[in-house]
């Protein structure tokens, strides 16, 4: 397989009248985010610029999509890097062949760019292979980012980094939020990209993984026992343990009340509907008041440069 050139890699992923085509009957985000915020490359001093990094698409919504949004509303340069194509997610067979596409790959590049709309976010792409859960027959596939040797994706992240200089980074954390090994290697894609000298030396550069405090998943837990759900075995396949996951609440360093863009993000997960649209992962089953709750911090730890006392924004602000 020929080598992808940093061109084709960085392709920004502008295909909204693809996205519009396929979500036709979806008229109201069309209406809703037909003023479209392209924000391109521009190297503005007068803004804020943020840059998240996650492994496939949906990522950038169902996880700190109130925080793209918030920050987006508040005139920041945002932008959204995917790492993989998110071809190994699943798909009704039916909604895919009625999509217009030829693979669940471009099916996804297209909820990607309506959801990016939603959130004003640029979107650019590495297009490695995704690797799905860990276990899968896919993690063998030499293509797939599993797979796929760390310096080249670090490498790849860096270019990106330099090309936009944003003054804050955001991504997947250690485990992989929920050990997913794409996420996983995301991270670690990053943090080593962070010892790279053109990267550390960028000004005022701050980078942060996306967390759920230990406090909210134990109380996340209790609610789905409640509800006779078993949460060693969550989301569509049951392969995620919950009771496995989070971040002890003192090494949080911001959290962030992103309730006022709860809609948004929701618009945003709604355009994943491959995915489940947000609605996916036993979310059905919780009440619309307590998904309200739920979603009203996002939660962040800085690991550059280390910091160990608390904050009110991801930019410095203390």
């Amino acid at each position: 397989m020929p080598r992808r050139t940093l061109a084709q890699k960085f392709e920004t992923k502008n295909i909204y009248s693809f996205a519009k085509r396929i979500f036709h009957h979806r008229s109201f985000f069309v209406k809703l985010f037909s003023t479209s915020n392209q924000v391109g490359n521009r190297k503005s001093m007068d803004k804020h610029r943020l840059l998240g990094i996650f492994a496939h698409p949906d990522d950038e919504s169902f996880g700190p999509g109130g925080t793209l949004a918030k920050y987006a509303r508040q005139d920041a340069e945002v932008h959204v890097c995917i790492v993989t194509d998110g071809a190994a997610g699943e798909v009704d067979p039916t909604y895919l062949d009625q999509s217009g596409v030829s693979n669940l790959a471009e099916l996804r590049a297209a909820e990607l760019a309506c959801a990016c709309q939603a959130l004003h976010a640029t979107c650019h792409s590495l297009g490695y292979g995704d690797s799905g859960m860990g276990g899968t027959a896919r993690n063998g596939n030499q293509h797939n980012l599993h797979e796929v040797d760390l310096d080249e994706v670090a490498h790849d992240i860096a270019a990106l980094i330099q090309k936009l200089c944003p003054e804050v980074i955001i991504t997947h954390g250690p485990n992989g939020d929920y050990f997913h090994p794409d996420h996983i290697k995301v991270h670690q894609a990053v943090m080593r990209a962070l010892t790279f000298e053109d990267v550390r030396n960028l000004e005022s550069l701050r980078v942060y993984y996306s967390a759920i405090p230990y406090s909210q998943m134990k109380w996340g837990i209790r609610l789905l026992r409640l509800l006779r759900k078993d949460p060693t075995k969550f989301g569509e396949n049951g392969d995620v343990d919950l009771t496995r996951v989070g971040t002890p609440n003192d090494e949080i360093t911001v959290r962030l009340d992103v309730g006022p863009y709860f809609e948004i993000k929701r618009a945003a997960s709604a355009c994943h509907v491959s995915q489940g649209g947000g609605g996916g992962f036993d979310a059905r089953w919780i009440p619309d008041y307590v998904i309200r709750r739920l979603s009203r911090y996002e939660y962040f730890v800085q690991v550059f440069p280390e910091l160990s006392e608390s904050k009110v924004s991801l930019f410095g602000e203390a």
